[in-house]
């Protein structure tokens, strides 16, 4: 199945107007339709391209100040696209927070509640300036708070891409997140590929990811502070490497590491080799929605192959063995040495404060699942749920076809020829759970299925 995420940032001058010809035509190049991971179109104005033809949705932006009135917003009134996006990097353009809450409350509330619109929050840098903006915004607004929380994000690391969003996500997990610009500002070109192809990757696995778009198609780079590498479109208007990569592949993959070998795969997590993280993350969710699974664990204990584990040990292993009694598989068996080592692991994800897969020589002939939670009593049971849950994701593929990023956890957790797990966890200094799964023989081997 297509997940549809992705949006279009269409720069305005793409678009024919008085004194600029524009490139409406190329707008072609995107694969709209229900086979594509497209999901809508931004130009960050109120206004609509006219090339786009209604293949996609249309995005309008109350971009600046001046959007508050006069045409643009004539135009935003009377839009009949559900979703309005609000202030693109305020904090930049001289907003406050307090005046952003005063016409929030006073023009783009009554678009909701009179209009059925959803709203997007400010978007603004992920520099303190712009978190310490947003924080601000979000208090004054909290009694009637936007659909989506909009967010920036430019970097030269996934990871630390990854993290942000994420610790966006933990500090307002209520609300589906936007990410309306991200890119890699690295001027390496491989450098780049891989930024876009694990981030894009891990946002289409995370089911609160509403939206992501791409910065972003022009002819020209936007500023010095753009990477020229990063380019989706030429000085003609045609779609770079990257460009095409991103509106026609999913997942994505970097030019020339389709074809790893089975060895290099069964040795290293996919997930790395994918160019994805794709740990699952609590997003505060309380230990309470594990009372179901661990009732239907003390219900059919009797399939569990190990004793004298503590509780959330215990929790865990049930949790992956009843799920693979279901599928007619053999019971998994818990390993001291794979749960030190898994353990060991888990404190150094804490120290350095991200999630990171281990290299194939760290873990030799083990598998490996990662997984984050911003806190919990039973942080195991917490990550195998959320590994297995990836079951309603998997549909029979054998591994490296469909969606892996969504299903990836699920089918090393299942995988038939594993008959080991260990698994450790470890906190960081604010209270931050890092756990670790480590399975042996490891699976996830390209070309198989898991059972």
């Amino acid at each position: 199945m297509v997940i549809k995420k992705r949006q279009i940032l269409w720069d305005w001058t793409n678009s024919a107007g008085p004194g600029n010809p524009g490139v409406p035509d190329k707008i072609n190049q995107v694969p709209f339709g229900s086979n594509s991971p497209v999901a809508s179109v931004v130009n960050w104005n109120a206004w609509v391209p006219p090339e786009l033809k209604d293949r996609a949705p249309f995005r309008p932006m109350v971009r600046v100040l001046q959007s508050t009135s006069g045409n643009d917003w004539a135009v935003i009134e009377s839009s009949k696209y559900p979703i309005i996006l609000f202030f693109n990097e305020p904090e930049r353009a001289g907003i406050t927070p307090e005046q952003a809450k005063d016409i929030w409350y006073k023009q783009m509330l009554p678009l909701r509640k009179n209009k059925g619109k959803r709203l997007g929050s400010p978007a603004v840098a992920s520099d303190d300036n712009g978190r310490k903006w947003i924080e601000k915004f979000m208090s004054l607004v909290s009694n009637d708070p936007p659909d989506f929380l909009c967010l920036h994000y430019y970097s030269t690391n996934a990871n630390d891409a990854i993290k942000y969003i994420q610790d966006m996500h933990n500090k307002w997990p209520k609300h589906k997140v936007m990410v309306t610009e991200i890119a890699s500002i690295d001027r390496n070109y491989q450098a780049v590929l891989a930024f876009t192809v694990k981030v894009c990757n891990w946002m289409d696995s995370q089911e609160w990811i509403f939206e992501y778009g791409l910065f972003d198609f022009q002819r020209k780079v936007a500023d010095n502070f753009v990477s020229p590498a990063a380019q989706l479109m030429d000085g003609n208007g045609n779609f770079t490497e990257l460009g095409k990569i991103y509106v026609n592949q999913q997942p994505m993959k970097v030019p020339g590491k389709a074809d790893v070998s089975e060895k290099e795969f069964s040795a290293a997590s996919i997930a790395e080799e994918d160019g994805r993280t794709g740990e699952p993350a609590s997003h505060e969710a309380s230990d309470a929605v594990f009372q179901a699974a661990e009732a239907a664990v003390e219900d059919n204990n009797e399939f569990s192959a190990s004793a004298a584990l503590g509780g959330d040990q215990q929790k865990a292993l049930d949790l992956h063995n009843n799920k693979r009694k279901s599928k007619g598989l053999h019971p998994l068996s818990w390993d001291n040495q794979l749960a030190k080592n898994a353990e060991d692991y888990a404190k150094h994800l804490a120290k350095i404060g991200k999630l990171e897969h281990s290299s194939g020589d760290q873990r030799p002939n083990q598998g490996e699942n990662l997984a984050w939670a911003s806190s919990s009593n039973t942080p195991l049971a917490m990550a195998a749920k959320m590994w297995l849950d990836e079951e309603k994701n998997y549909h029979g593929e054998p591994i490296g076809q469909g969606n892996f990023g969504s299903y990836g956890h699920y089918t090393q957790c299942m995988w038939k020829s594993t008959t080991k797990l260990g698994m450790g966890s470890a906190k960081d200094a604010k209270g931050g759970v890092y756990t670790v799964g480590r399975y042996s023989p490891p699976g996830n081997i390209v070309g198989q299925k898991p059972y």
